[in-house]
């Protein structure tokens, strides 16, 4: 999608600012350890110091059940191990607070291992004090889920730092801003990242970072009706948000690279979806999600059924959400070639039957485990790339794509 305006869908609204940064959440808070399906009683801890880890964790519909990737979680750890703390639970304790990018939850765990009177525990039980409290961070992190439609994550951030001194922010988010200052859907996937930043700071935009190291997390992600992004497409998105986060004066903007498990998303609140170059997803009234892939985005040189390395990778992140649908419905795999002059029906056939046993291949390889069924449809019957006695290069290209067609997610659970 080509930017609609370089001036960005910069909303001249109220002033929200993005950066994820790997911060230290600081201020009076009551702090409660979470844990898995239940919470446990909250410990009275009003934390004058110690580290602080802030994460934003976005939670949408459109991308997997929020999950710590290891280099997040190795960032709970050192705060947990921080020697920045008291001896009694009246003082300094490293904390993680985990928001929610649309305000709606707010959580906090003490990460520091103390015995039940709140002394710190130096002896044998401190690295399984430590587990269990990280564990609980996590288990808050995955328990943040969206209740407003559309993703304002630029905000998100700007509210989670607001009033704290720099320290470490993780942001856990596929990144697909659709609202606020920051709206993927008008600024598209051709802008130039630093100028992009530039505008936000112009207009006020930008969170004061200064001195925030931040890490993003799950960028790229998705789940739901938002298609998967092409490795281009997963470049610029990092590209954008590294550039606002150097722009808001953070003094590290890392972005981790490893995949988050494929967890189905508990959100319920619509969330828009970002178009995608070369890649579109249509639900169907009984949750059949049908995804169509360009032959662009699949990297299919002419009259071959040889997948780019980019496309593996985009054929990878649908993987994770047909497996997170957990549905045992057979997967269906259909190409779909163009009529240049000279072709024959019979070799369209053959062309796009190659084609999408390619990609069906692929998925297999990538962890889907249902039954995946391959054919070629050729062309589409009644349509045709010849205009005038001329072939059409543009209406082809249209022409030339795979379908791939499974159950999506049921109700949240």
């Amino acid at each position: 999608m080509q930017p609609q305006n370089t001036q960005l869908g910069l909303r001249n609204g109220r002033s929200r600012q993005t950066s994820a940064i790997l911060v230290a959440f600081a201020g009076a808070l009551v702090l409660g350890v979470v844990v898995s399906a239940c919470a446990v009683p909250v410990r009275n801890v009003t934390p004058s110091g110690g580290d602080r880890v802030v994460v934003v964790v976005s939670g949408t519909a459109n991308e997997p059940r929020p999950a710590v990737t290891d280099a997040a979680r190795a960032l709970l750890r050192d705060a947990a191990n921080s020697g920045n703390v008291s001896q009694q639970g009246s003082g300094k304790s490293s904390v993680a607070l985990v928001s929610a990018a649309d305000g709606g939850d707010r959580r906090s765990v003490v990460l520091t291992p103390r015995r039940a009177d709140g002394s710190l525990e130096h002896g044998l039980s401190r690295p399984a004090l430590i587990d269990r409290n990280v564990a609980s961070a996590v288990d808050a992190i995955a328990a943040t889920t969206a209740r407003k439609g559309g993703l304002d994550l630029l905000g998100g951030i700007a509210d989670a730092v607001r009033g704290l001194p720099a320290g470490t922010l993780v942001v856990t988010s596929g990144g697909l801003s659709t609202d606020g200052a920051f709206d993927l859907r008008q600024v598209g996937w051709q802008a130039d990242p630093a100028a992009i930043a530039a505008q936000l700071a112009a207009a006020h935009q930008l969170p004061h970072l200064d001195g925030w190291r931040v890490l993003f997390a799950g960028l790229g992600s998705v789940a739901g009706a938002q298609p998967p992004l092409p490795a281009p497409a997963r470049d610029r998105l990092a590209a954008y948000w590294q550039a606002i986060c150097r722009a808001a004066g953070a003094v590290a903007c890392d972005v981790d690279q490893s995949r988050t498990p494929a967890e189905p998303s508990r959100a319920t609140a619509a969330t828009p979806v970002v178009p995608v170059p070369g890649v579109t997803s249509v639900t169907g009234p009984r949750g059949e999600v049908t995804t169509t892939v360009s032959d662009a985005a699949l990297g299919f040189a002419g009259d071959s059924a040889v997948l780019s390395e980019s496309a593996r990778d985009l054929l990878r992140s649908l993987a994770g959400s047909i497996t997170a649908g957990r549905s045992d419905a057979p997967v269906s795999v259909r190409g779909f070639a163009a009529d240049p002059p000279g072709s024959t029906d019979a070799g369209r056939r053959a062309l796009a039957e190659r084609r999408a046993r390619a990609v069906a291949g692929a998925l297999t390889e990538a962890g889907v485990t249902q039954r995946v069924d391959a054919s070629g449809t050729g062309t589409q019957p009644g349509v045709t790339a010849m205009t005038g006695g001329r072939f059409d290069e543009a209406a082809a290209a249209r022409m030339r794509r795979v379908e791939i067609t499974y159950q999506g997610p049921g109700p949240s659970s």
